[in-house]
Formats: C-alpha cells, structure tokens, sequence
C-alpha cells in the first residue's frame, strides 16, 4: 500500500516470530535467547507477530490466534510486561536490528477493551450484531471506518508503539482505509 518505498528496504532480511512458539519458554526472555542465532544468520529485522493480548471468547484451539487481539495498547501477560518487552527491543538493537511490531487494524476480538468502551467502532450485520465480512473467521469481529473517532484512537495506539519499536506490519493492510492512516499527516518511524 506504500506509494513509494525506499529501494534499500528491498534487500533486508526479515525475520517473522512467535514469542510463544520460539523457545520453550514462550516469552520475550526467551526470545533474547535466541537473538544472537537470529542475527547470524544475516536478519536485518525482527518481525513480531502480534504481542498483545488474545481474546477468549470464541478462540481456536487451547490459545487462540495472535490475531484476535483483546487489547491493542496492552502486551500479552504470558509474555511479559512493558519492562520485560523494552529490554527485547533493547537487545534487539544492541545486536544491529531492529524491531517490527505486527498490528491488526481491520478487526479485534470479540471480547475486546475497545469493543467493550466502543461498541459504535465496530461493524454490525444485518443482524445488528457485531461480526465480520470474511464470515469464517468467528473469533474476530471487524472495525467499521466509518468513525473519526477510531481513526484517532488507532493513530494514538501507532504513536504508543512508535515510541519503542522501528515499525509496522499491519495485517489485513488492503482493508483498512488508507485515508485513515495519511489524515493525521503523522510521520512514523520506519525501519
């Protein structure tokens, strides 16, 4: 969706992972573990899927998905906490990375804070219940950009996250507006 992206981003090496399926220890330590192998083999950035917290209701399987996020300001608790995050991103970067945060800006799950303070955010079906377009992804419920008021919410949220990572990956990119993203004239880090 970019409309120009710099050349040099091309040749980087960038490597995606699950905090949780990495190591045995399923959390950013042991992440940090690991960082050392990762950066031999040539990573230029650490792609992380999403780090925040998983919804429960209607979850697939034991965990549920990564992408069925309860909380878009928060990090998942079996991870760590914002300390335990920072010193990952840290070491990170003490080693020549950098960090990419994935964000799931098309939906939440549905037991999710922001659907809990703002139910008007959210896409409802003929029904009036909240739900999706895709229809077989029943643990998510998607965002309707039909709101001002989300777009602030979702660009102060980039902010937040911009403060401590190098940049974006934002999941299922093709169905947010871009005019959501471009109407603040915000300039994000990138990587």
């Amino acid at each position: 969706m970019a409309q120009q992206t710099n050349p040099a981003l091309n040749s980087l090496i960038i490597y995606e992972l699950s905090v949780m399926n990495l190591t045995e220890k399923h959390n950013f330590d042991g992440v940090i573990d690991e960082l050392d192998r990762i950066r031999d083999l040539g990573v230029d950035v650490v792609w992380l899927m999403p780090i925040h917290p998983r919804g429960e209701k209607m979850k697939f399987g034991e965990c549920g998905s990564p992408y069925s996020v309860r909380d878009f300001r928060a990090i998942n608790p079996a991870y760590g906490d914002f300390d335990s995050f920072g010193r990952l991103v840290k070491e990170v970067h003490a080693r020549g990375m950098k960090v990419m945060l994935d964000i799931v800006y098309n939906h939440t799950s549905p037991d999710s804070v922001l659907y809990s303070e703002h139910p008007e955010f959210f896409y409802h079906g003929p029904d009036g219940k909240p739900g999706n377009k895709m229809g077989d992804w029943a643990d998510v419920i998607d965002l309707d950009y039909n709101s001002r008021a989300l777009w602030q919410y979702l660009t102060d949220t980039l902010v937040m996250w911009a403060k401590i990572v190098d940049g974006f990956r934002c999941d299922v990119a093709s169905s947010v507006p871009i005019e959501s993203v471009s109407y603040t004239h915000l300039t994000l880090p990138t990587i």
